[in-house]
């Protein structure tokens, strides 16, 4: 004999309240959300300012030649080193120094005429206007030798300062014209750094003032001091042109080459400073989250100094503070948060390792 059905109206109510009483009976407040927090507390930080710059030589000119001629020497060797002083090129002065000749033989007989009638002025043999035409015509000739002699140490071009020269453009033997570039000669130890800031940091700047730089494909921070600032400002960027020095001995920095400039304006010895992935920007301004008692709590704040992964906070919130840096985009004001497991054991062994 079949057993009776179950009655249709005990099935409804079954199905009707079985899911929703479990659900009920497993459910309750949803658990605090992990999240990575950042304990505030002062620390050095320099009040920097970051330039696109160049790199120039301490001393760099074009050497040229002041004559015509024909080079007879050549005393550097391309992209060597020179010292101050050195005989870089010579072009023939043969025509100069016969010209000199002349020129003081006939300063000699000149002198001699002079002195004989000096002589005679002194007996009232000759006119006051002969013996002054005769000190006159001694006077021209010594002119003469003297622009002959100037002519002739034209024509040796020497190194104005020490310093490695670039390629050469003439060879020996060959005719130069007055004002044909030789070569370039530079000065690379020490080296400048030219840069422009806004014009509101050229009153911050001055003599002494510290750069750190770096170079394309270089992985060194190279160091310098600042020596000049421009007194003016460029009316068409406005921005003020600073130069700085920097040692080369090694000799890796190569004038023309860019350079990415930091500038130490003022060091802050004790900024509250938060990744600057904390933030949370809004319509208006910006705010973070504060883990209080175990709740996220929003903060309104003001920013200072920012770095490319750093800002510092200058209102709103107090050294102690834990900042949460992770898992903003879940949360809201009031939410139930707290700690990731282990993070306060890490801060403690790094607060360790820093003492």
């Amino acid at each position: 004999m079949r057993p009776d059905p179950m009655p249709l109206a005990a099935v409804l109510l079954l199905s009707a309240c079985g899911p929703n009483e479990e659900a009920a009976g497993g459910g309750g407040a949803m658990p605090p959300m992990a999240v990575g927090v950042h304990v505030l507390q002062g620390e050095p930080l320099d009040d920097a300012l970051v330039a696109t710059g160049t790199l120039l030589a301490n001393e760099e000119v074009q050497l040229v030649s002041e004559l015509a001629g024909r080079i007879t020497q050549i005393g550097f060797e391309e992209g060597g080193p020179v010292s101050a002083g050195q005989v870089l090129l010579r072009i023939n002065d043969d025509e100069l120094q016969a010209q000199l000749r002349k020129a003081e033989a006939q300063l000699r007989l000149a002198q001699e005429d002079a002195a004989r009638k000096e002589q005679l002025f002194a007996v009232s043999g000759i006119s006051q206007e002969q013996y002054d035409a005769a000190r006159t015509a001694v006077a021209g000739l010594q002119a003469d030798a003297d622009d002959l002699r100037a002519r002739i140490a034209k024509s040796v071009i020497r190194a104005p300062f020490g310093g490695r020269v670039g390629l050469r453009s003439v060879s020996a033997g060959g005719f130069v014209a007055a004002g044909t570039p030789i070569a370039r000669l530079h000065q690379t130890d020490p080296m400048k750094v030219e840069f422009a800031v806004p014009e509101r940091y050229g009153r911050s700047l001055a003599p002494g003032s510290a750069i750190t730089f770096t170079l394309e494909g270089d992985t060194a921070t190279y160091t310098g001091a600042v020596y000049a600032v421009d007194p003016s400002v460029d009316a068409a960027t406005r921005t003020v042109k600073v130069r700085a020095r920097t040692g080369n001995a090694h000799g890796r920095l190569i004038p023309g080459a860019f350079a990415k400039v930091q500038v130490r304006l003022q060091r802050i010895p004790d900024a509250l400073v938060i990744p600057a992935e904390a933030l949370i920007p809004d319509i208006q301004g910006q705010k973070v989250l504060l883990m209080k008692g175990g709740t996220a709590v929003s903060a309104r704040v003001q920013l200072g100094q920012r770095t490319a992964e750093r800002v510092q906070l200058t209102s709103g919130v107090q050294p102690g503070d834990s900042v949460i840096v992770t898992g903003l985009l879940a949360l809201r004001d009031g939410a139930a948060v707290r700690p990731l497991v282990g993070q306060a054991e890490k801060k403690a062994e790094q607060a360790n390792a820093e003492q």
